[in-house]
């Protein structure tokens, strides 16, 4: 069963939407009037973007209806939207509409912002004081555990694809769909198969997807790369865990090796 949205999530989505939409007139205003003359106001743009994700952020739910109808009017005007898009990004290209890289500057800049503790309110003191997006957004530094996720990713990527390579020789399973279905992937690198399985492993296929997606494709392989690297570590910690308990059997029979042990009984019986 689908997921309900409440009405009350939907309506304080389209409020903050709504916001975004007002954002965005001041924006095109502030290009075409105020550009050349002042980069604080773009700062004070970027701070109510700011704002309207940090309002957003107050919920999950909200959060997740806010972006799922930013991204529905983004594609509605032909601005395509990737899967891996963080959801702050998406926030500033909204109210930009402007090339992925500027949208990245911004997005980064405010990620600069949050990593430091910046409000809103505080937002364009802060980018002024930096000296400006440029500066501001090298600031901004991944954090230990994303760094560490895209360096399990790049380890293991070679592994994705020479285990695909191979399952395409040898694959778990084929079955045929209507030749309508595969018209325009059969000559792509892969087809997306919908399924549903169970907590024992099983999987019902229920159809292929007749379109291809690039993104959708590196995504699916950085999450087999991710999930290579966390069974790899299960793997290591299973050992570990064998090896300490092979050493600590050792050590306990080697103290018991020193102990005196035999009864008088045994040795009179010997």
């Amino acid at each position: 069963m689908a997921k309900q949205t409440s009405s009350k999530t939907v309506l304080s989505a389209q409020s903050i939407v709504e916001k975004a939409d007002a954002l965005v007139k001041q924006r095109e205003s502030f290009e075409q009037n105020e550009y050349a003359r002042s980069n604080q106001r773009l700062y004070e743009i970027l701070a109510e973007v700011l704002d309207m994700y940090e309002q957003a952020s107050s919920s999950k739910t909200t959060l997740a209806e806010t972006v799922k109808q930013l991204k529905t009017k983004l594609e509605a005007s032909k601005v395509r939207v990737q899967t891996n898009t963080l959801a702050l990004t998406l926030f500033v290209r909204y109210v930009f509409r402007t090339d992925r890289q500027r949208s990245m500057n911004y997005s980064r800049t405010l990620q600069a912002a949050i990593q430091q503790g910046i409000s809103a309110k505080q937002l364009a003191q802060f980018v002024e004081d930096c000296g400006g997006v440029e500066q501001c957004k090298k600031r901004f530094t991944k954090s230990a555990v994303v760094v560490a996720k895209e360096t399990n990713i790049a380890n293991n990527m070679s592994l994705v694809d020479d285990t695909l390579a191979n399952l395409a020789d040898n694959p778990l399973a084929t079955f045929k769909v209507p030749n309508s279905v595969v018209a325009n992937t059969y000559d792509k690198d892969f087809v997306f198969v919908i399924g549903k399985a169970d907590k024992q492993g099983n999987i019902k296929a229920l159809g292929a997807v007749p379109a291809y997606s690039a993104g959708m494709t590196k995504w699916a392989k950085q999450q087999l790369a991710l999930f290579i690297s966390n069974q790899q570590a299960i793997t290591k910690k299973g050992a570990n865990a064998k090896r300490k308990d092979s050493a600590l059997a050792n050590a306990k029979s080697a103290v018991k090796s020193k102990t005196p042990t035999e009864t008088v009984g045994e040795l009179l019986a010997a």
